[in-house]
């Protein structure tokens, strides 16, 4: 079964919870890329996006806007030959952290993309969408002749 992929037509807890389903049911229970913690909050004429993106330097973090798409990709790389050369003082006993990546669509139809803001401070990125504002139908007088 198909669930919901567009977020912001729902509300509540499940707002996100539609997509991440969607994703474990396309990839089998193993998606491609990792999950960061995500709260979103309507404050009634924009929407306030949090995830959580400890360990992700803000060079390494990029939202992306196509059409109606807005794409948040995060990707943090081994070091590179000269960074790896002073660590090969230090022994590791384990190492995990070579390789990160996330990556989340949003359909932001309803979001006034050219208004959007970001920051990254303390492994928050946090985004602040405005919504779209309805039009205004335009009224307009016909001359009878």
């Amino acid at each position: 079964m198909m669930t919901y992929l567009t977020p912001f037509e729902r509300t509540g807890y499940d707002l996100f919870r539609s997509m991440r389903d969607w994703e474990n049911e396309f990839f089998g229970g193993k998606a491609p890329v990792g999950n960061c913690k995500t709260d979103i909050r309507d404050t009634g004429d924009s929407y306030v996006l949090e995830a959580e993106m400890a360990g992700f330097q803000k060079d390494e973090i990029h939202l992306d806007v196509q059409g109606d798409t807005l794409t948040i990709t995060a990707e943090h790389k081994e070091k590179t030959p000269e960074e790896k050369e002073n660590d090969e003082k230090s022994t590791y006993l384990r190492r995990e952290r070579t390789f990160c990546s996330y990556q989340q669509k949003l359909d932001i139809s309803n979001i006034d993309a050219d208004q959007m803001e970001a920051s990254y401070e303390n492994g928050v990125l946090t985004l602040k969408m405005p919504k779209k504002q309805p039009a205004v139908p335009e009224v307009r007088q016909i001359t009878v002749k």
